[in-house]
């Protein structure tokens, strides 16, 4: 029997601030400073709008579709089963990796509560085979309030939200208060912005910027399980970035002010924490603080990383649909309206993920690449809607098909950002995984079936090979007007060729 209540408003909007504040708001701050000085505050500023416009398009389509995982199927909405595979599994998986990498977070912050501790939990970089069963027990926990369905999990994560927003926000304000110095934003090289603008748009893709705001869709994950979704939807995914928003840049802004100056002399690449917030804190001698951020990295990660494992385990279950993943994890309970199966099948993936990632900013390196091409399909889908014959009922946004097009052309310029060896890495694993796709859905006769797939979803591979080259060339040749041009152009070549790629089989 469904449940008799529903996840309200307030809810649904707990549901996105707490997947976006989690252990992006211990380390964001401190890896965007060391990349872009004090103009990491524009950076924070320029990430927010983007999402802001997907959150936008987002909500028109979520209005016309309110269903569980809204962000892994919208190129099978709009396209075909085929395409459709390539960005859901991107999603899915990245999901499996941000659900250790909260854990990770929370691991590698408590390492450094007591220095002895710090060997056993946290040595060379890396956490170790002790932090990794801790990291596991953190995982467990997810999995336990993931299990009694959403009514449950809203209640947990309303509860730690509450302090997500009270604890950083507190913080921020409290190193204003105490060690506030302006001089800090022009203390190195006399300049606010010392390492030019492109270190702006570097701190978006490699900080963690993008990182932390990819949360901002987390409520479609579970449109079907909530009260009254095509108006609490659209509220939700915009109120929720600009909160978030306020509470980022108040702690960048402390963290900047409160360094202390003589810090910054060789530059602000030549920070080195570990814990940013919780060391800085120790250092202008706010030990209560301390003792605060050390509990809060607990509280705020476990909040976020609960949630991911659930928004993963509805991937997994929604794509069942489009015969994109076996019909096993598509049984729901219908007790809690989602699959048991796949919950625990996403949860021990994500177990296995630990061994390949130890350190938190790798995982938020590594990431970002498959966070813009998950989003790259937001723009994709939204241009192919808005030429059905059915259009959308409401235009949030004026001007959409316009921003939709801009949107395409700045994730693929962030995609540039991301380097060569990730880039690579997202292709490959997007070929083998597509392959292995194509060929479970005709077992006998493979190579027709892989054929068949890739006719109905070749411009997606074509496009990351593009990015791909342009980035080598980015390498060889001056960034002049003639190499944006280029560039502009090529991306809307694409984002045409994206947006009009054909199904040649009928199957939606």
């Amino acid at each position: 029997m469904p449940q008799k209540k529903q996840p309200g408003l307030l809810s649904t909007i707990f549901l996105s601030i707490g997947t976006m504040i989690g252990s992006g708001w211990l380390f964001a701050a401190y890896y965007s400073s060391k990349i872009a000085g004090a103009a990491s505050i524009l950076s924070w500023i320029i990430g927010a709008i983007i999402i802001l416009i997907m959150a936008m398009l987002l909500s028109e389509i979520a209005i016309k579709h309110p269903i569980n995982g809204l962000f892994t199927r919208l190129i099978s909405l709009s396209h075909n089963q085929h395409f459709g595979f390539v960005t859901g599994i991107s999603n899915w998986l990245l999901a499996l990796i941000l659900v250790p990498s909260e854990a990770i977070a929370s691991t590698q912050y408590l390492a450094t509560v007591n220095p002895v501790w710090t060997p056993y939990l946290f040595n060379n970089g890396e956490i170790t085979d002790l932090g990794m069963g801790l990291t596991a027990l953190f995982m467990l926990f997810y999995l336990l309030v993931n299990y009694w369905g959403i009514q449950f999990l809203s209640r947990v994560n309303n509860a730690i939200t509450w302090v997500k927003i009270i604890v950083p926000t507190s913080v921020a304000i409290i190193f204003i208060i105490t060690a506030f110095d302006t001089n800090n934003f022009t203390a190195y090289q006399n300049s606010f912005m010392p390492y030019d603008f492109n270190s702006v748009l570097a701190a978006i893709v490699s900080s963690g910027i993008v990182y932390s705001f990819f949360g901002f869709q987390a409520a479609v994950s579970f449109c079907a399980e909530l009260d009254n979704p095509k108006r609490n939807i659209p509220i939700t995914l915009v109120s929720s970035v600009l909160i978030v928003l306020i509470i980022y840049l108040l702690l960048q802004v402390a963290f900047i002010g409160a360094l202390p100056t003589e810090m910054l002399a060789q530059g602000w690449t030549h920070l080195n924490f570990e814990s940013p917030l919780a060391q800085l804190a120790a250092i202008i001698g706010l030990n209560f603080i301390v003792i605060i951020l050390y509990a809060d990295s607990v509280i705020s990660p476990t909040g976020t990383g609960l949630l991911y494992l659930g928004i993963a385990s509805r991937q997994l279950n929604e794509m069942v649909k489009y015969k994109q993943m076996p019909a096993f994890f598509g049984t729901k309970d219908k007790k809690i309206l989602f699959s048991r199966r796949a919950l625990i099948i996403s949860f021990i993936c994500s177990l296995i993920l630990i061994f390949f990632f130890r350190n938190w900013q790798l995982i938020a390196g590594l990431t970002t690449t498959f966070i813009i091409i998950s989003c790259i399909a937001l723009p994709i889908t939204y241009s192919k809607l808005l030429k059905s014959t059915e259009g959308f009922p409401v235009s949030i946004l004026p001007y959409s098909a316009q921003f939709s097009r801009i949107t395409f052309i700045v994730l693929s310029y962030f995609l540039l950002l991301c380097g060569i060896k990730n880039l690579t890495v997202a292709l490959l694993l997007h070929v083998v995984f597509f392959i292995s796709y194509a060929c479970s859905l005709h077992p006998h006769n493979k190579i027709p079936s892989i054929l068949q797939a890739l006719a109905s979803a070749w411009t997606i591979f074509v496009y990351l090979l593009f990015v791909i080259l342009y980035s080598l060339a980015d390498t060889l040749i001056q960034h002049d007007l003639t190499y944006y041009i280029i560039y502009i152009i090529a991306s809307m070549i694409f984002h045409a060729l994206l947006v009009n790629q054909k199904s040649i089989t009928h199957e939606n």
